[in-house]
């Protein structure tokens, strides 16, 4: 079983399309548009890692942060920006990214974050699985845009959470 990454973002085609690339790299991601119930999901659920897309607005994104820190500060946060020039304080995240650039960036991301236990040992998905989801990268991003309403009939965590392995 691969990592678990709680992707805290509104629901958007965009956000989709992401969480598909992650799944098909072999990460189990759980969705969730609201900011309490990600916080209910991380304090009773097994998260490896933790990603903010671009739509929570600033200040719910520090508070997320802080929020998750205190909780578990060695669960690693990836945080998403529209620009360059959005940065989170440093400690707060572990990684920043535009969200608007190379989505396989995230996977770097994340196989880096998640590498760190110390000895840089830490297994991350299996890399056939990546290069799979490299490949399929093109193709998921055509299908999450021509979704209609951007949405899925997707098992939940809670009420707002979503999966995407049912897509």
């Amino acid at each position: 079983m691969g990592w678990t990454v709680l992707c805290v973002s509104k629901i958007s085609p965009a956000q989709i399309t992401r969480n598909m690339i992650l799944e098909r790299a072999g990460y189990e991601v759980i969705a969730i548009d609201d900011p309490g119930e990600a916080v209910r999901i991380f304090k009773t659920s097994v998260v490896d890692a933790v990603v903010f897309g671009d739509s929570i607005n600033g200040e719910q994104r520090l508070q997320l942060a802080r929020t998750f820190k205190a909780l578990n500060s060695a669960v690693p946060i990836v945080a998403l920006s529209k620009t360059s020039g959005t940065q989170m304080p440093a400690g707060l995240v572990d990684q920043q990214l535009e969200s608007l650039g190379d989505p396989h960036m995230l996977l770097e991301a994340l196989k880096h974050v998640l590498s760190r236990d110390g000895d840089g040992s830490a297994q991350t998905a299996p890399a056939r699985d990546q290069d799979r989801a490299s490949q399929d990268c093109n193709s998921s991003a055509a299908s999450a845009s021509s979704s209609k309403d951007g949405q899925a009939s997707n098992k939940t965590p809670g009420p707002n959470a979503r999966k995407n392995s049912d897509l």
